[in-house]
Parts: C-alpha cells; sequence; structure tokens
C-alpha cells in the first residue's frame, strides 16, 4: 500500500510541475531563441563587430554605424569581434 501512495504521489508531482512549465504560445521553450544585436561600421575597411554604440573602437568610423545581428556581424559584414569591448 505504501508503494502504491509513492507512486501515485511521484506521478501527481509530475504532472504538476509539467502543467505549470513556462511556454510561447504553443512553442516549446527550448526552440525559442535570442537574438544578440551588435553594432558595426557600414564601411569597406570596417573589420570589427562591437557589443555597443558607445566603444571607442567606433570613434573613427566615419560612415553610417548599422544595428545588426551578431550572425549577420560574423557571416554577411565578415566581421570578427573587437578587442576593446570584448
Amino acid at each position: 500500500m505504501k508503494r502504491i501512495l509513492t507512486l501515485l504521489a511521484l506521478f501527481s508531482l509530475i504532472i504538476v510541475t509539467t502543467a505549470f512549465s513556462p511556454e510561447v504560445k504553443g512553442v516549446h521553450h527550448s526552440t525559442v531563441k535570442k537574438t544578440t544585436y551588435v553594432y558595426v561600421c557600414n564601411s569597406y575597411t570596417a573589420y570589427a563587430y562591437h557589443s555597443s554604440q558607445s566603444c571607442r573602437g567606433l570613434n573613427r568610423c566615419t560612415h553610417e554605424i548599422v544595428q545588426v545581428s551578431l550572425s549577420d556581424a560574423m557571416n554577411k559584414y565578415k566581421r570578427t569581434a573587437c578587442k576593446i569591448c570584448y
């Protein structure tokens, strides 16, 4: 009898725990990805991406400073991490 009560308690705990787990409107939380944005100088000679617009590595940028996703900065713009802010 103790085993049955223990199993029922364990089963109830599992149901309660999974019933209140956070989800995003039908999408399981492990499939939601957070996009990281970085800043790049939109110039042909620029070579780095930066964590903020106020990084001193962007001081000499005479072109537009644009916010892009980290993956775009690495793949599309072919930039590497700034040695000052990263």
